[in-house]
């Protein structure tokens, strides 16, 4: 028998192709939290001083809010129709640099979102990786 080391046992949590929306969730749950925080500072219900943080927040995890939906879709789609998802995400980057070459003052927003999907994959991966294991020991 091979035993795989402890790295590679997180590597393959971290690297796990189940589709869930949990991390969708969490990030909507900061998001939401951000953006109320947001809105009662904004009104003088807490401090002013909190209305720019919280600002930030909100748009920083909304942003990687819609990447995880982005993703999750992505992979759902491909996953039902008995596809592989490189041809979606290929398609995808076909259609922004098609729109990048007709619009070019959008590119900076094409690159940013690019970083966010980046980022997204990073975060996504923490979540899957800090998740407790299902499988109990069995003495």
């Amino acid at each position: 028998m091979k035993f795989s080391s402890g790295l590679q046992q997180f590597m393959q949590r971290f690297h796990t192709h189940t589709l869930s929306f949990s991390a969708f969730k969490w990030l909507a749950i900061v998001a939401l939290s951000f953006g109320l925080l947001w809105f009662t500072s904004h009104r003088g219900i807490l401090p002013n001083t909190l209305s720019l943080f919280a600002a930030f927040g909100t748009i920083i995890f909304t942003a990687f809010a819609i990447a995880e939906l982005l993703f999750q879709c992505v992979e759902q789609i491909a996953a039902r129709l008995s596809h592989e998802s490189n041809y979606y995400w290929a398609a995808l980057v076909l259609m922004a640099m098609v729109i990048a070459i007709k619009h070019p003052n959008i590119i900076p927003y094409i690159v940013q979102f690019s970083f966010f999907m980046l980022a997204r994959g990073l975060i996504a991966g923490l979540f899957q990786a800090l998740k407790p294991t299902r499988q109990k020991l069995k003495n």
